[in-house]
């Protein structure tokens, strides 16, 4: 099982610092999300280029930024992950070149993905940590017959991971399990030595 790491949505003084140690102890696959500037509900590419330039260029290869297929290829990142319905249907050529993990609010829209799709991320199974209020969640009896690998998200913590192993994904994400510590490089270092030994 792999563990997956979404970026805090705001921007805080050591979170570049946080991030390489957490590359250093071992974290393989970060999910750039961002807030956009300007209370924007999602950052622009020019957002995402200048955070990028506090890592280092090698780094690029392991994160999967909250976009378009074609943002990822200019970004010069792994890959993207953006909602399912942008996989649904003609898409140009381009995007199938590219590492494409797709968000999916419920099994449906992961059973429905293109093959040529390398993941579905899918959640919310619990209530996340992250939330500031209650959510819809998807319990953790649910069963998908997807052909992307399975990426679970949502409460995604070292009390939950036993759970999220009974549901044979091929990854978990999280962000309220590592960035809701007082100290997220260690709830990083925690939290992916549970999801390694699975």
């Amino acid at each position: 099982m792999r563990f997956w790491l979404f970026t805090c949505p705001d921007d805080f003084a050591a979170e570049h610092d946080d991030i390489e140690e957490m590359f250093r102890r071992g974290l393989t696959r970060l999910i750039l999300d961002k807030r956009g500037r300007g209370g924007n509900a999602r950052a622009t590419f020019n957002d995402y280029d200048r955070w990028l330039l506090g890592l280092p260029m090698e780094l690029r290869d392991r994160i999967w930024v909250r976009g378009t297929p074609d943002m990822a290829e200019e970004l010069d990142v792994r890959g993207c992950v953006c909602d399912a319905k942008s996989f649904m249907g003609e898409v140009p050529e381009s995007w199938k070149r590219i590492n494409c993990v797709a968000l999916c609010k419920n099994a449906e829209e992961a059973e429905k993905l293109p093959e040529w799709v390398a993941g579905a991320l899918v959640g919310p199974i619990m209530q996340p940590l992250s939330a500031i209020e209650p959510v819809e969640t998807l319990g953790t009896s649910l069963s998908i017959n997807a052909k992307a690998s399975l990426i679970l998200w949502g409460g995604v913590d070292t009390d939950t991971i036993d759970d999220f192993k009974k549901l044979s994904s091929a990854g978990v994400a999280s962000l309220g399990g590592v960035w809701n510590y007082a100290d997220p490089v260690n709830a990083f270092i925690k939290l992916n030595r549970l999801v390694n030994s699975i």
